[in-house]
């Protein structure tokens, strides 16, 4: 028998085996955010979101590497309130997206996953003049980079929330050998355990305790009109870590893989895109790069990330907001970020 080349996601090893009371009441359920879709491609299936005005500015988001999409729902839900399109989607072995295990999870994998994701949208978000912007969070940062180093031409400008690739410290855990080397680990469990003990997820959980003995079938579009629901994001990273068998793989192996630091080459060809030294046929040719750090954020050091960037990127081309709060800083701040990206989005409609 072929081995197989994914870990499927919760979509289809949890949702199908509960009720539908017990997968509402869940930390993330699988109706969570409105315009749901699951995707199918050669890597797995991958879960997207999208709604808003089919005539508004398109704004793409990209979480990181532990807290799914609902992280951005507030932000979201607000653009769509100012008349914005907005897409969000699990990175892969992250929400409801599956785990692919014949590949890396570099910053290929993921850039290419947004190229899945654009072209599942009933609309063009590429191509023929179309272009959108992106607000990415942490290892969301380098991966959106990696994406738009690749097609400038499609993207028109960046929002980036305590971005990750130029970390000069990893947070602790993440350079221990069971991670880096998981082979030297001695059973499947210690490595579970090391990755549970660097997400803060508790060992156990109720909400392992799944009843098996029914099977119904989950429309992924069954979901609300807008944004109503407030989510827990401890409790988004604790579900994830019970209830998706691939998480422990894809959170290893992006740690291994992932452009978390020493990526200077991602930001550079960015920077120099914004910095109108290259690529004038992009609309971020000559224009301001929109960074945002959590005030006593010890992950994505805002005061050591700024001057790191400034080596790449001349300072009247770069804006940079703090907001109260550690690396945890996006979710409670949603309305500050919001109002922020409004602002920028509209002083970028002139030159630098």
């Amino acid at each position: 028998m072929a081995r197989s080349n994914k870990i499927e996601s919760p979509r289809t090893t949890l949702i199908p085996f509960i009720s539908a009371e017990e997968a509402d009441s869940m930390a993330y359920p699988p109706n969570a955010l409105p315009g749901a879709r699951d995707v199918e491609s050669f890597y797995g299936a991958m879960r997207v979101y999208e709604w808003g005005s089919t005539n508004g500015e398109k704004v793409l988001f990209v979480h990181g590497d532990a807290t799914p999409c609902p992280l951005f729902s507030k932000i979201a839900q607000g653009l769509v309130d100012a008349g914005y399109r907005v897409m969000l989607f699990d990175l892969w072995g992250r929400g409801y997206s599956d785990t692919p295990l014949d590949c890396r999870h570099d910053d290929r994998l993921f850039a290419s996953q947004i190229l899945l994701a654009l072209t599942s949208s009933p609309l063009s978000w590429m191509g023929n003049g179309s272009s959108f912007s992106i607000v990415a969070f942490s290892l969301g940062g380098p991966i959106s980079l990696a994406f738009t180093g690749a097609f400038p031409e499609s993207v028109r400008s960046l929002i980036l929330l305590g971005p990750a690739g130029l970390i000069r410290k990893l947070p602790d855990g993440y350079e221990d050998d069971y991670v880096l080397q998981p082979e030297l680990a001695p059973s499947p469990e210690a490595l579970r355990e090391k990755v549970r003990e660097i997400l803060g997820a508790v060992s156990s959980s109720p909400a392992l305790n799944i009843q098996t003995d029914k099977k119904r079938v989950v429309s992924s579009e069954q979901g609300p009109s807008r944004v109503e629901k407030s989510f827990n994001m401890g409790g988004l990273i604790q579900w994830q870590f019970d209830h998706h068998l691939g998480h422990v793989h894809s959170f290893q192996d992006t740690v291994r893989y992932g452009p978390l630091q020493k990526r200077e080459d991602l930001w550079g060809k960015v920077c120099d895109i914004i910095a109108g030294r290259t690529r004038p046929d992009s609309a971020l040719h000559n224009t301001k790069l929109l960074v945002i750090f959590g005030r006593d954020d010890d992950v994505v050091v805002g005061e050591e990330t700024t001057e790191d960037i400034l080596k790449l990127l001349p300072a009247r081309h770069l804006q940079v907001e703090y907001v109260p709060g550690g690396h945890g800083f996006l979710y409670p701040n949603s309305e500050k970020i919001t109002q922020t990206i409004l602002s920028f989005q509209r002083s970028k409609l002139s030159k630098v």
